[in-house]
């Protein structure tokens, strides 16, 4: 018995020590209290889905400027579509008609990055000078009163550019309204 006596006396000092060193500890003021045992918030950045037009054009001027792609001499821009567009003119994704020394393609461009899609430009297919358009965001400013006119929630709204007009095709419950309007001036045609 005498020989566990002093094992059994550091054992017992080391449990004393410990309680009471926890007694004494300060407590770290950088954290906040959880004394209340509520719930804390915490705010997550969300990063929207939306694409501004000039985005997406840009990574198209991007992509054709590379040269390790195939379609680096797209010379021309049939067809423009924005697809789910917001009450800012921007969307989930905008696809472009293109003509490249290989032919005829779609190039759509979402949050995941630029996707080639086989197609055939349709017959009489004009080009599109971006810089002659107004642009989706100014489109939608300049005539708000008009495609927000409907008390009906939208539910989706998509933009197409072809031969100089913008289709915009706003669907609200089981109705579908279609606005054209001239994509130099952003003047409603009907």
């Amino acid at each position: 018995m005498r020989r566990n006596f002093p094992t059994i006396f550091v054992i017992l000092a080391l449990i004393i020590l410990i309680l009471c060193s926890a007694c004494v500890s300060q407590p770290i003021t950088s954290q906040p209290s959880q004394q209340d045992g509520g719930i804390t918030l915490t705010t997550l950045k969300i990063e929207s889905p939306s694409i501004s037009f000039e985005n997406a054009y840009q990574n198209l001027m991007n992509y054709r400027s590379d040269p390790t792609n195939d379609s680096s001499a797209i010379n021309k821009i049939y067809s423009i579509y924005g697809l789910n567009i917001d009450k800012s003119g921007n969307a989930t994704s905008w696809v472009f008609g293109v003509r490249h020394s290989g032919g005829t393609e779609l190039l759509a461009y979402d949050q995941g990055g630029l996707t080639r899609i086989p197609w055939n430009a349709p017959p009489f297919s004009s080009e599109i000078n971006v810089d002659n358009i107004v642009p989706p965001n100014s489109l939608f400013s300049q005539n708000s009163a008009i495609i927000f006119s409907n008390p009906s929630p939208i539910e989706r709204q998509d933009l197409e550019l072809s031969r100089g007009t913008y289709t915009l095709t706003i669907i609200s419950g089981a109705q579908e309204r279609v606005l054209t309007f001239n994509a130099t001036t952003g003047k409603v045609i009907s």
